[in-house]
């Protein structure tokens, strides 16, 4: 494959970011947020693990902006100062857990 502007495969990495929304939520106040999940490509090796990754699921309350995510390669990554286990780790990500600020 002949290599583009945007790279070997031929696609802009960056652009192909896309938020996807997973569920509404109910808030104590009644209102509706919105969670969603990010799909963003790697961009780093395969071999290694993008530990800046930031979060993969947000919280977003319409009139506020981002009220919660998830960070976990964060966590995954200082699993061993943590008390999470990799199972538990991967339960968050199934459960599609989020922290949400105290004051909603």
């Amino acid at each position: 494959m002949a290599e583009s502007r945007y790279g070997k495969y031929g696609f802009d990495r960056i652009r192909d970011r896309r938020e996807y929304l997973s569920k509404t939520i109910k808030l104590k106040d009644g209102s509706h947020a919105y969670q969603f999940w990010t799909f963003t490509d790697w961009h780093v090796h395969f071999h290694d693990f993008e530990i800046d990754r930031g979060i993969d699921r947000f919280v977003y309350l319409p009139g506020k902006g981002i009220i919660g995510g998830s960070f976990d390669f964060y966590f995954y990554f200082h699993r061993k100062k943590l008390p999470i286990e990799y199972a538990d780790f991967m339960q968050n990500i199934k459960e599609e857990k989020v922290m949400i600020a105290d004051n909603y």
